[in-house]
């Protein structure tokens, strides 16, 4: 068998990031990192550096590839602010120019291109609005709102109908587990930072948002699986899937586990506005960095996620009804693979220990 080589576009992002790391393991394989940064892990694959907005820097480094058989398209941008962003025609039309300004130059140094994922998520069944039907399924009809899924998968399916070489499969995993720097909706590195915090202060360790709030989760390496799935399986052209790990979680429900990780008491539930109240504790995280030989401040290793982690566990609100998906259609597909949430966590937890991205 000939053997492939796959680009992944936001390749220092939780869902990137994990990909790189499996197909540099993966039998058959190259990988391929697209990022506007050098990567910040260790890794043995190739990382060509571009920001995806800047069209003629893009065409420059993009035109040097050769040999890219399947793209998974993972990158980003976000406004400041989360919530209102993703409304906003300005974050539709950037986040489609940065497709196109990557897949138009691919297209032409790659002419053997054979498949390429797009990366997705809740927000495409309106998660976002308000109530979502549950279980989300993929046959489920679109909820027409300004949302720069709509535009991406429109425009690539558009340029398969004029003759595309290249099948496309579409990805939408649940709230994403995984390790990443500056991610801006990381629940991994919140819970971490945030339990640290709490021990270096002397506090417990508690829920910040509503006991009865409950999700589902997934995890990065999961995804990438997944990424390798729809790749090498004709079946997949053209389809999209929803992804999780395959259980739900009760946030609440995974601090007792949490603590105990730390070695930390567990105190009761009680709202907190993390946006508002964990950039006030940078210079907490500073002793924690210099004790510790921490790489990261506060506000780089968080991101954005702050406001991210305000909408997961209901801060502010009653949690309402649960935004749940079916992974049916995977499963009767052909992908049965499954995490144990918790364990996930925790696995994680320790993985950004050993990095020194959060304390021992």
């Amino acid at each position: 068998m000939a053997e492939r080589t796959l680009l992944v576009a936001g390749a220092r992002g939780l869902i990137g990031r994990a990909a790189i790391e499996h197909f540099e393991r993966a039998a058959g394989w190259n990988a391929i990192g697209l990022s506007r940064r050098p990567a910040d892990f260790d890794t043995r694959a190739r990382f060509v550096t571009a920001d995806l907005r800047d069209r003629a820097a893009c065409a420059s480094a993009v035109g040097e590839l050769r040999g890219v058989t399947h793209l998974a398209y993972a990158a980003l941008y976000e406004k400041p602010d989360l919530a209102s962003g993703w409304l906003d025609a300005e974050h539709v039309r950037i986040n489609l120019e940065m497709l196109r300004n990557l897949l138009e130059p691919l297209e032409a140094a790659c002419p053997q291109l054979e498949h390429v994922t797009l990366l997705q998520g809740t927000k495409a069944y309106g998660a976002h609005l308000g109530r979502m039907r549950v279980p989300a399924k993929e046959r489920d009809p679109r909820i027409e709102h300004a949302n720069f899924y709509f535009a991406q998968e429109d425009w690539l399916r558009e340029r398969q109908a004029a003759g595309a070489a290249w099948s496309l499969s579409v990805l939408r995993p649940q709230i994403v587990f995984g390790v990443a720097v500056g991610s801006p909706m990381n629940p991994v590195a919140t819970l971490g930072a945030f339990a640290s915090i709490q021990r270096e202060l002397g506090e417990p360790l508690f829920c910040p948002g509503h006991p009865d709030a409950c999700s589902e989760a997934v995890d990065a390496g999961l995804i990438a699986e997944a990424i390798e799935w729809v790749a090498t399986t004709p079946r997949c052209a053209g389809e999209i899937y929803n992804l999780a790990n395959g259980d739900a979680l009760v946030w609440s429900d995974l601090f007792p586990a949490l603590a105990a990780a730390f070695d930390m008491p567990l105190g009761e539930p009680r709202s907190l506005r993390m946006r508002e109240d964990m950039p006030a504790h940078a210079a907490v995280w500073r002793r924690l960095m210099e004790r510790h030989g921490l790489r990261f401040d506060l506000d780089t290793l968080i991101g954005d996620s702050w406001q991210y982690a305000d909408m997961l566990w209901a801060s502010e609100r009653p949690p309402g009804v649960p935004m749940l998906v079916s992974t049916i259609k995977a499963r009767q597909h052909g992908f049965h693979a499954c995490r144990d949430t918790e364990d996930v966590l925790l696995e994680q937890i320790e993985r950004m220990r050993r990095e020194r991205l959060l304390p021992p």
